[in-house]
């Protein structure tokens, strides 16, 4: 099937999705007019968490379109043309990410954040950890490297998109995509991008909905069922491709902790429990939230199908916008690539926030200017905002082929190094000395393995995904050193575990 798009289609595409980047803009500038009415020594709080005051909706989004992100709507399909029912069918393991990130870990992480006024994450790190500047350290520093390598990712696909679109040079739709979102992150803050993210999650919802009717009616119009549809798609691309049993069972277990229980290693999902309103809040979010992911998440099966007409392709993740562009009107195609795009905008503008937020918090505060006044960290909270967003943008500029496997090892990056610090949020004898451990094992365990210095993965765990060998031995380094050194204050035990906070 033909890759042409008329200059018709294209201009009418562009312009439903001119009339969405006008709708962000405008949050955008709204959200700004809240920031100029917050006193400076709010300003952080308000900029980073929405002054604790986000509804069900909103936090319901920030989980799901901020953890979905262009992995779910141009990664993940690619992986899915490209490797067949296995990984469409491996997918379905993140549909209940608002349930472990909002009641799992949201109800405690809220009142703990209220006591201690965190606007990062990180910040319930460092008071659980004895305020370890270490432990701080450690969390920045693998925010920085791994999120900076995910938000660029997030840059590459909105951009592919853009590209199919308009037809424009890479660069040029890289340069709009990126002043756009930083725009409205920058200038809005958490708030900004908690409102955008619920248009943005409308935009993703339809779009899938507009996709899964153009793309299956289209192959039952053709092929008579499903069976039909089944065997086209093995005359075409082979008779493993709908194997869902075919790739090794080390690394299809690894994907699924991977996307499943590393949800809880990522910040930018958890950020969320630190801005809900209220209890009631958090859980109409889940009620909210859990179905959105399942039907996002389903989706991906139209990549599938669309190996039937589009059997080769110069980059996989193209795969969805060539198919809306083929099989629905102009007008609704704009909507897709709206919502598409939305996926990447609405997980760039969570990270950047959470970024700017380490970097501010963790770096600046801790080791530069321990005493800097209010005015001075809202100047440098927007500086850090802008300036991790343009390191992002420039990393994209590689356009790396396969997004998914980068956001595979950013994700795992972090569970290496986070994911047995944050559990020990709530294990009471967990220490600061245990957490740098296990921050630091993981960390050069997973660096190693990924690098393939020494192929750990491969060596002791049947071919797995290098967070494996990540995830074993930080636990080890954690638990060892953790016994073998001071339990935590009665102060921390009483911040995290009392009734009312200690006293000062």
């Amino acid at each position: 099937m033909s890759e042409v798009i008329s200059l018709e289609e294209r201009i009418s595409v562009i312009t439903v999705f001119t009339i969405y980047l006008a709708l962000m803009t405008a949050i955008g500038l709204y959200s700004r007019r809240v920031l100029k009415k917050t006193p400076v020594d709010r300003f952080v709080e308000e900029f980073y968490v929405a002054g604790r005051g986000l509804g069900a909706a909103v936090v319901a989004f920030i989980v799901a379109a901020g953890l979905c992100s262009v992995g779910t709507f141009v990664g993940g399909p690619g992986l899915a043309w490209s490797l067949g029912l296995p990984w469409a069918s491996l997918m379905g393991v993140q549909i209940f990410m608002n349930f472990y990130v909002l009641y799992g870990l949201g109800k405690k992480i809220g009142i703990v954040a209220r006591r201690i006024k965190a606007v990062s994450f990180g910040d319930l790190l460092f008071e659980r950890y004895e305020k370890s500047k270490l432990v701080a350290l450690l969390y920045a520093i693998t925010i920085l490297v791994f999120y900076t390598a995910y938000c660029s990712s997030q840059f590459v696909g909105s951009t592919r998109v853009f590209e199919v679109m308009t037809g424009w040079p890479y660069m040029v739709a890289l340069v709009l995509v990126g002043i756009v979102t930083v725009f409205y992150a920058v200038i809005g803050g958490m708030r900004g991008v908690g409102l955008t993210l619920v248009i943005q999650g409308f935009f993703m919802t339809l779009a899938y909905a507009l996709l899964i009717a153009g793309v299956w009616s289209r192959a039952l119009a053709d092929y008579g069922s499903l069976a039909g549809i089944n065997e086209a798609l093995i005359k075409t691309a082979g008779e493993s491709f709908m194997n869902a049993f075919r790739l090794p069972v080390a690394w299809v277990a690894s994907q699924w902790i991977i996307f499943n229980m590393g949800i809880l290693a990522l910040p930018h999902g958890l950020i969320a429990a630190l801005s809900y309103r209220s209890v009631k809040a958090m859980k109409r979010a889940i009620y909210i939230g859990v179905p959105i992911v399942t039907f996002w998440t389903f989706g991906i099966w139209v990549a599938l199908v669309g190996r039937i007409y589009f059997p080769t392709l110069p980059v996989a993740d193209r795969i969805n916008p060539m198919l809306a562009m083929t099989f629905l009107p102009a007008g609704l195609g704009g909507l897709v690539f709206a919502g598409i795009i939305s996926a990447a905008m609405s997980t760039i503008a969570t990270m950047l926030i959470l970024m700017s937020s380490s970097l501010l918090r963790h770096i600046y505060v801790l080791f530069v200017k321990p005493e800097a006044t209010p005015q001075e960290l809202k100047k440098v909270s927007l500086w850090c905002t802008v300036t991790i967003g343009v390191v992002a943008f420039f990393l994209a500029i590689a356009a790396p082929p396969a997004l998914e496997y980068i956001i595979i090892m950013a994700i795992g990056g972090s569970m290496s190094a986070l994911f047995w610090p944050i559990v020990g949020l709530f294990w009471r004898r967990a220490n600061k000395y245990g957490a740098v451990a296990a921050m630091t094992v993981g960390l050069v365990t997973y660096a190693v393995d990924r690098l393939k210095l020494v192929p750990l993965s491969t060596m002791l765990f049947y071919g797995s995904d290098p967070v494996i060998p990540g995830m074993v031995f930080s636990l080890i380094a954690f638990l060892i050193v953790t016994y073998l050194t001071p339990p935590p204050s009665q102060k921390v035990i009483q911040l995290f575990w009392g009734a009312k906070p200690p006293e000062e």
